[in-house]
């Protein structure tokens, strides 16, 4: 827990460099106090349709060093949260675009700040959980892995209710995912 801690502390402190797509009214950064309110607004409506899980406000508040949100005009317009299990693996959740801004590669550029978030601590196996955007994350190079692939720590804790499917990716440099992105721009 302490490695973990440590790990998403550097994260936090040395943000690595921002998107070449982000305009710049744009920008991705960790998410602070401040952001609470607008990260419930973009994550309501996907709870209410059963997509996300449930987050209180107190809930977001305590696992704000792991939420990171891009903004434009410094309103949030996306969310994503980076949550370290171990030193080499962390759940990518909480993933959330304006429906104003859906459609316009936020969602990439998210999921992409996110990966490089990862990379640049040392992480190299980021996973989702996802009962109904499974084609998405897919499309972006996660594949399907059984829930004994999840760390142990987060195998306690899966909510088999839920029935989520887990995806998981490696990633293997920041230069990979620079590459993955720009193939990603292409398609836009």
């Amino acid at each position: 827990a302490a490695a973990a801690a440590a790990a998403a502390a550097a994260a936090a402190s040395n943000p690595p460099p921002p998107s070449p797509r982000q305009d710049m009214y744009d920008s991705v950064r960790p998410a602070e106090d401040g952001d609470v309110m607008g990260i419930l607004d973009l994550i309501q409506p996907l709870i209410d349709k059963g997509i996300l899980v449930s987050r209180s406000h107190l809930q977001l508040q305590a696992e704000l060093d792991n939420a990171y949100v891009q903004v434009r005009d410094d309103v949030p317009v996306a969310c994503g949260m980076l949550i370290p299990y171990g030193l080499d693996h962390a759940e990518i959740s909480c993933l959330a675009v304006n429906p104003r801004y859906r459609g316009k590669g936020r969602g990439d550029i998210m999921l992409t700040y996110l990966e490089r978030v990862a990379v640049t601590s040392g992480i190299h196996n980021v996973f989702v959980l996802s009962t109904q955007t499974m084609q998405w994350f897919q499309e972006r190079g996660f594949n399907e892995v059984d829930l004994e692939s999840l760390p142990e720590s987060r195998q306690a804790i899966y909510n088999h209710r839920r029935g989520s499917k887990v995806y998981m990716k490696h990633l293997r440099s920041l230069r990979d995912v620079d590459a993955e992105e720009h193939f990603l721009g292409q398609k836009l």
